[in-house]
Parts: C-alpha cells; sequence; structure tokens
C-alpha cells in the first residue's frame, strides 16, 4: 500500500480541473465513500469551503490531495480504516474530509480494483489551525505500513525505512517495526521504477495503456510462454522491438513513443535478461536486430491500442474472481503475523503452547502459497474462471506439493483455505 500528497492553492480552476478527476467515469466507477466535517450538496462546493477557510488565517495551501494505491481491493471497513489511520496521523480529525473511490479498475498485473482519493482541508473549521505538514510524505509511508500489517499482510519498502521503524517503536508498534526489519531490513533495497512520469505523461497523451502493457509484459514473461505468445502480445498493443541505448537493451517502442525497456519492467540486470530473451525469443531478437535504428516502426492498428469493451469486461470479471482469494489470503496473512509478532496478545481462552501456534503458523503459511499459486493459475489459463473453486485449489495445493518434499501427502490445508474463504461473500464469477 502507497500514497502520495498533493497540496492545492485557493484557486477555482485547480478545484474544478480536480473534482472533474474524482468523479470521472471513464473506465471506472467513482463513489463518494464519505464526508466529514462538511455539510454541501457538492463536492467542488466542499473544496470552496476549504479554500475559504484560507481567509481566516495566514494559510496559503487550501486543501490536501492524497492518493492512496493499495496492493488488493479494499471493502468499505477497510477504506475506512485506512482513512481513520491517515486522519489520526496528520491530526486532521477537525479538518473537512472528501474519501472517493475509484472502482472497477482491471489491473493487468495484480493490485487491487479499487484506489482512494482523500482530500483534507488544510484550515480546520474550528481551531482555524492548519496542518502540521512537515515531513508529510515519511510520515504517510509509517501510515502505509501499519496499514500493510493490519490489512494486507505484505511489507513494501520505503526510502525512509529507518526513519519509520523509529517512530512505530515510538508510538508502540514494536511488533510492526520488527515485522519490517524481518522482512525488508533496516535498508531496504528499492528497484528503480519501470516508467518515469515524462513516460506516463507522454502514453497518457496518446491514450496508450503503459502501465496495463508493462505489467502485461511482465506476467507474461514470468509465465511459460512461447515467443509466437510473446510476439502476438506485442503485435496486439502495436509495439515494436527496438536496440536500446546499450547492445544488451531490448527497447520497446508505440509508434514514436517510447513505452519501457525489457530489463526495467521486469526489474532486473539487463545482461542477465538479455541472455534469457537470446534463449527465449532468439527469433523475435534477430528481427529487431536487423532494424536500423531511424527506421519508422509498423503502424498499429486502431482496434489494438486500447482493449475492447469484451477484453475490459473478461479482465475486471477476472479481477472480481482474484479478489474472491486475495480477501481470504489477506486475512491468512494478517493472522500469520500476529501469531509471530504478538503471540501473547490473544484472548486468555485462545492461549496455545509453542506448539500449536508453530504448528498453526506452518499450515497458514502453505494455505497462504496454495492462494497464492491459486492466483497465478487464474492470470495464467482464463479457462480456470468457469471452473469451481475446489478444483482450482486442488491444482494449486499440488503445485505447492510438488516444490516442497517434505510436506506430508495425506496433510491437506485446502479446508484451511475454504474455511477462510467462506468469511467473504463470493464475487461475480466465482463458482460455488
Amino acid at each position: 500500500m502507497i500514497a502520495r500528497a498533493f497540496s492545492y492553492r485557493a484557486s477555482l480552476t485547480d478545484a474544478r480541473r480536480l473534482d472533474a478527476h474524482l468523479w470521472k467515469a471513464k473506465d471506472q466507477r467513482p463513489e463518494l465513500l464519505e464526508m466529514r466535517n462538511l455539510c454541501v450538496d457538492r463536492t467542488i462546493d466542499g473544496m470552496q469551503a476549504m479554500a475559504a477557510l484560507t481567509a481566516a488565517s495566514r494559510a496559503k495551501i487550501a486543501f490536501w490531495h492524497l492518493y492512496i494505491s493499495p496492493r488488493r481491493t479494499l471493502t468499505a471497513a477497510e477504506a475506512t480504516q485506512v482513512v481513520d489511520l491517515v486522519v489520526t496521523e496528520l491530526k486532521a480529525n477537525g479538518h473537512p474530509v472528501l474519501v472517493f473511490a475509484h472502482n472497477d479498475k482491471p489491473r493487468a498485473g495484480g493490485g487491487g480494483a479499487n484506489h482512494l482519493h482523500v482530500v483534507i482541508g488544510h484550515v480546520s473549521p474550528t481551531t482555524f489551525r492548519a496542518l502540521d505538514m512537515r515531513h508529510h510524505a515519511p510520515r504517510l509511508h509509517k501510515v502505509m505500513a501499519l496499514a500493510a500489517y493490519l490489512i494486507e499482510g505484505e511489507a513494501v519498502p520505503s526510502p525512509w525505512q529507518k526513519s519509520i521503524i523509529e517512530a512505530l517503536r515510538a508510538d508502540g508498534n514494536d511488533h510492526v517495526a520488527d515485522w519490517l526489519v524481518d522482512e525488508l531490513g533496516s535498508m531496504p533495497v528499492i528497484n528503480a521504477p519501470r516508467m518515469t512520469d515524462s513516460m506516463r505523461r507522454s502514453a497518457q497523451a496518446v491514450g496508450f495503456p503503459l502501465s496495463g502493457f508493462q505489467s502485461g509484459l511482465e506476467r507474461l514473461w514470468n509465465s511459460p510462454a512461447t515467443e509466437a505468445e510473446i510476439a502476438a502480445f506485442l503485435a496486439r498493443n502495436g509495439v515494436t522491438a527496438r536496440r536500446g541505448i546499450a547492445a544488451n537493451v531490448v527497447a520497446f517502442h508505440h509508434e514514436k513513443l517510447y513505452v519501457g525497456s525489457l530489463h526495467r519492467i521486469l526489474r532486473q540486470g539487463a545482461s542477465i535478461v538479455h541472455q534469457e530473451a537470446q534463449r527465449r525469443i532468439p527469433r523475435f531478437l534477430d528481427a529487431y536486430e536487423s532494424i536500423e535504428p531511424d527506421a519508422a516502426p509498423l503502424r498499429a492498428m486502431p482496434e489494438f491500442q486500447k482493449p475492447t469493451a469484451s477484453e475490459r469486461r473478461a479482465r475486471l470479471n477476472l479481477q472480481k474472481r482474484i479478489d474472491a482469494i486475495e480477501g481470504p489470503l489477506a486475512r491468512l496473512k494478517t493472522e500469520r503475523l500476529s501469531l509471530i509478532y504478538r503471540p501473547g496478545h490473544a484472548s486468555p481462552h485462545e492461549q496455545k503452547s509453542q506448539d500449536e501456534i508453530a504448528i498453526r503458523i506452518h499450515r497458514l503459511a502453505r494455505a497462504e502459497t496454495i492462494l497464492e499459486n491459486a492466483i497465478s493459475l487464474l492470470w495464467q489459463d482464463a479457462g480456470w474462471m468457469a471452473r469451481p473453486e475446489l478444483e482450482l485449489m486442488q491444482a494449486a495445493e499440488k503445485v505447492v506439493a510438488s516444490a516442497a518434499e517434505d510436506i506430508p501427502p495425506d496433510r491437506s490445508d485446502v479446508e484451511i483455505v475454504l474455511r477462510e474463504g467462506d468469511e467473504q461473500a463470493p464475487a461475480p464469477g466465482w463458482s460455488p
């Protein structure tokens, strides 16, 4: 789970532009989740009220726009929990707040099908005091680390890892700090981003789905895809391969638009990726070696530039099916973390011996692996969409059992997966 914050001044033009973005309904479903300390009919009026409060103080900032992107789709209760953590950290309990969710966003390479937008007024309508937003970036990263522990069970590296750990310990969250150190270390190595801001803006200008292309290519490369399947994927997106700035760099272009290099998309070393490419797609590399550097790529067919309505509907149905698995998966992860880092935190009637805790942790970890492999099977083969979850889980368990020889063959953890999954209502496309 990651978050970024942007400040806005009292400009009506900027407020209208942000309001239009929050209510944008193209390829998504916007939803106003809640409104705090405001009583207005329109959200643009709420932003104007935030801007008007700056007249009561010497503040130059009218409001803050926070973007929160989770690794999985959040429920309404989880979204409220995340917003409460952010508001508490920023001490904005008395400030006006607007919370939006952009839903039904199919993600090509995983991630949640929704994300949050939080607009927080900079000046309080009761005390007329402005927010203290000094060092807001590391503070938000600390909140996201806490939310990841409570909701997702998967750590996210941060450039402020050391200060985040110290702040968590100061707040009494030593178990979260210990988890971050065990998962990422005190100074984690952060991979370079797959795209720059200029690449993203250029792709948006021509309507090319850059994020979907990069994540789709990464998922296809990590699966046992053939050379023909990779070539077909590039043709569908109107992308051609060329030699990059170095001999071992495979660069991709959509017409004149640079859309990434293979090693950056995979976040691996250029030499390692090029050696694997020579083994997996030799004819494809031979073809791009013969292309002149200044030669213009073939113009893509218009229907290949953007996914069709049926493709987007299929991807969204797949995302909903995956959401139904990721909910129980996150609960298993958070329970395992609680048993590891807070074993004495359970109620007295739930106290267990060390051996019982160790067995439970082992079974939870194996059940998590089964669910993760089930998600991988869904991404790799769309045929699993129409098959029941028991068959899907059993196939995923076979993959896990084949990779772990020390697991007794008569010991099944599918019942843990299915029992935990009963707590969440099935999503559309999830067979009974």
